[in-house]
């Protein structure tokens, strides 16, 4: 396939080309993923990004799923709390970036649907600066519950709602979760980062202003980043191809 044909399949956008294209390209197109990550000068539309995003997973049987996808994209971009940084565009980027690392892997079919789901709705109704005085797992459980309610019953069975539960839970950015083993979990937990860590330091540092206003943070966002690294000191990415993109 002729690389005018790949970019065209599924575009991320007008003027964009497709993940595929993105990945086959790698790292030749990182610019173009670092412009897209970082651009935020209107609303993503997260509907299109996520039924993209399945169909470079080859999962094409949508006709089920759109009206739940649709309703989690409408709250997604939702901002009651005005963040900065937990917002449309975090979303937007870990849909993408999960993405990309769920094509590296051999997923079964029902898991790259319930990837696309993850990384849409893991931060959905996001408190913002409210979470620094929540108890631990506050903000993750309550995104879950709001995913639970939507899909109880409709899509997944209660086995499978107990993993998204625990994928949730284990995206508490302060504490290392413990036997992941999972490759959703690891692709949900690299994913949720890896927009500050891929593209250089200068871009960890503006993504990091955005968390600074977010969370009315006195100083600096050099400072936030340089913390946000000492935390990550003791975690780890999962994935080869994460590592290998830094």
């Amino acid at each position: 396939m002729g690389n005018e044909k790949q970019m065209r399949n599924f575009p991320l956008d007008k003027g964009l080309p497709s993940v595929d294209y993105i990945v086959k390209n790698w790292p030749n197109t990182k610019c173009i993923l670092k412009k897209y990550i970082l651009s935020n000068h209107k609303q993503p539309n997260l509907y299109s990004i996520a039924i993209i995003c399945l169909k470079e997973l080859k999962v094409f049987k949508l006709k089920d799923y759109k009206s739940i996808i649709r309703k989690l994209s409408k709250l997604c971009l939702r901002n009651t709390c005005f963040n900065t940084y937990h917002d449309s565009h975090h979303f937007k980027s870990v849909l993408v970036i999960s993405c990309i690392l769920g094509k590296q892997l051999n997923l079964k079919y029902k898991d790259r649907l319930l990837l696309v789901i993850i990384a849409l709705t893991h931060d959905m109704n996001h408190q913002g600066r409210r979470i620094l005085i929540s108890k631990p797992y506050y903000q993750e459980l309550k995104s879950y519950a709001g995913l639970e309610k939507i899909l109880f019953k409709k899509i997944f069975v209660f086995k499978e709602l107990k993993r998204i539960k625990k994928i949730f839970e284990s995206t508490f950015f302060p504490v290392k979760p413990e036997n992941v083993v999972d490759d959703l979990e690891k692709i949900i937990l690299d994913a949720d980062i890896l927009s500050s860590l891929m593209f250089g330091p200068q871009v960890g540092v503006k993504l990091a202003r955005r968390l600074k206003q977010e969370i009315r943070y006195n100083d600096d966002s050099e400072l936030l980043f340089s913390n946000f690294l000492k935390l990550l000191g003791g975690k780890c990415l999962y994935l080869d191809y994460s590592k290998k993109s830094c």
